[in-house]
């Protein structure tokens, strides 16, 4: 490939590359590398796990495995 061919493409996908963040930076409304501020605690949400007819749905009636356990022990110990 020819230098002003290589020149031309490089050119070419640096601008790519450059309008696709910029894309991305209007549908995510941050910059890379600066995440959003959390939430105070008066606003952030009760969670109260998946909403009806989810496929993940919670099941009180049928017991936790012990893996299931251990994991819950974990989450809770923080």
């Amino acid at each position: 490939m020819s230098d002003v061919k290589a020149s031309f493409l490089r050119r070419l996908l640096t601008a790519l590359c450059r309008g696709l963040v910029a894309l991305g930076m209007q549908h995510t409304g941050g910059e890379p590398g600066h995440p959003y501020p959390p939430l105070p605690p008066e606003r952030a949400p009760e969670l109260k796990g998946p909403p009806a007819r989810h496929p993940e749905r919670l099941r009180p009636d049928i017991p936790l495995s012990p893996l299931e356990q251990a994991l819950q022990r974990e989450l809770e110990a923080g």
